[in-house]
């Protein structure tokens, strides 16, 4: 082949790819107009080629539940994926005392796990349950809707569940709440775990709860632990059903606020140059480029103001390009830690499942009172692309939420056509979430 037909065909490609890229900016604005939403105001960007595309990709963007992948990147680059939180129980027989690891899954499983371990032990009544610092309680954390719940971590909250549930004898709520965990749980899992399936067995009751930052206890003569599963599959069910607590407590956990405002400025810089702050829109003269404030996403307060986790478009996906990096590190890919749409459980499960995609879709949604967003990885047969979408919106139920869900989703479907049709992955929904750490033979299926 001569040079002059290798110009020719190498010109034709820039021409084709220009072509497309100009198409999905007309759709953006296209759609947009149709749904009554100003594209100027709302940001849309993607990553294809190593090269950002979207003329709102640097709009200064509220994230809300698109900041926990970021959660987990941090999670993962300060602990890495086979981390495994372990809550330390001690004992003197009388007293017992939980030495924390921040393990944002302390949940009823756990604290009836814990009272059929004592019960084994032989031990049935308590004068003091102490706790310390490192030890979140959210008892009902796996119960329908809890996964939203904007609940925040406090020793009250802490002291006022273990006194319920470490006075099992005396109330009737959790006596029927124990009878669920038994009757629900499969009986090899209990076995694995070691605690006994018959009710009857369940004996506590508690004089005194309360925090500690030291261990109480003169002496014990019984130490063990709760071992949770891998971080990894923590994070998948974090981002899978939005879990606002578990990444809050995730946050908190690994030092996400200083780890994560390090790291995501440094991203920008390095993407986008040191000039970044002429680029961007809609901030301050002084601001960052990005800031988490919490861990979910969910909206704070600072001085009685409301503050949002915020970036733009643009670091949200070279961000989520560093997390298929971190986790390439270790032969895992984004699916092990982002919900795969129309598959997995969670805030995608019945979203952009459309079955000829199936399986080319990792995303993460996230809605606020004035937000809506979705963030992720296509798979096509041109290659994948990291996408995001963050419109800005003033009612929580009203049509601009709606529609933005609507233009996000045809747009997304847009970009799998442009691109060739989707590549989907081969993929299997994982074991069903437990927070214990059980044996390979009797994982959840």
């Amino acid at each position: 082949m001569n040079s002059f037909k290798l110009i020719s065909i190498f010109l034709f490609a820039i021409s084709v790819n220009a072509n497309i890229h100009n198409e999905i900016a007309n759709k953006w604005l296209e759609l947009s107009k149709e749904f009554g939403l100003d594209s100027k105001e709302h940001g849309f960007c993607y990553l294809y080629n190593g090269e950002i595309y979207g003329k709102t990709a640097h709009l200064k963007a509220r994230l809300a539940s698109t900041s926990k992948p970021l959660t987990s990147l941090m999670a993962l680059k300060t602990q890495g994926p086979n981390y495994e939180h372990q809550t330390e129980v001690i004992s003197d027989g009388r007293n017992i005392h939980l030495i924390g690891s921040d393990d944002g899954m302390f949940n009823e499983d756990k604290i009836f796990y814990l009272i059929g371990r004592l019960n084994a032990l032989g031990i049935t009544e308590l004068d003091n349950l102490s706790f310390d610092n490192y030890t979140p309680i959210f008892a009902i954390a796996l119960y329908s809707r809890m996964s939203m719940s904007e609940a925040w971590y406090s020793k009250e909250y802490n002291i006022e569940q273990l006194e319920e549930y470490f006075n099992l004898d005396t109330n009737k709520d959790i006596q029927s709440r124990l009878r669920r965990f038994l009757k629900n749980t499969p009986s090899e899992i209990l076995n694995d775990l070691g605690i006994s399936s018959r009710y009857s067995d369940y004996k506590m009751s508690t004089k005194r709860v309360f925090y500690s930052t030291r261990i109480p206890l003169i002496d014990y003569n019984y130490n063990f632990t709760l071992t949770a599963p891998k971080l990894l599959t923590y994070l998948k069910y974090q981002n899978s059903v939005s879990h606002n607590w578990l990444a809050d407590i995730t946050y908190r956990s690994f030092g996400a606020r200083s780890y994560g405002d390090w790291f995501l400025e440094n991203l920008a810089e390095e993407s986008f140059g040191n000039d970044y702050y002429q680029k961007r829109i809609g901030f301050k003269d002084q601001e960052p480029h990005a800031l988490l404030y919490t861990g979910s996403g969910l909206d704070s307060k600072i001085n009685d103001e409301r503050v949002d986790n915020y970036a733009t478009c643009a670091i949200i996906v070279k961000a989520y390009e560093q997390l298929e990096l971190e986790l390439a590190d270790y032969g895992k890919g984004l699916s092990d830690i982002l919900p795969v749409a129309g598959v997995d459980i969670g805030t995608l499960a019945n979203r952009l499942n459309a079955r000829r995609n199936l399986g080319s879709i990792m995303a993460k949604t996230g809605t606020l009172m004035n937000t809506k967003s979705l963030a992720g990885k296509l798979k096509t047969k041109s290659g994948d692309i990291f996408f995001g979408f963050f419109h800005h919106v003033y009612k929580a139920n009203g049509s601009e939420q709606y529609n933005a869900k609507i233009v996000q989703d045809l747009m997304t479907e847009y970009l799998i056509e442009e691109f060739g049709g989707a590549k989907p992955l081969i993929y299997k929904r994982p074991k069903q979430f437990f927070p214990l750490k059980l044996s390979e033979a009797v994982l959840l299926e």
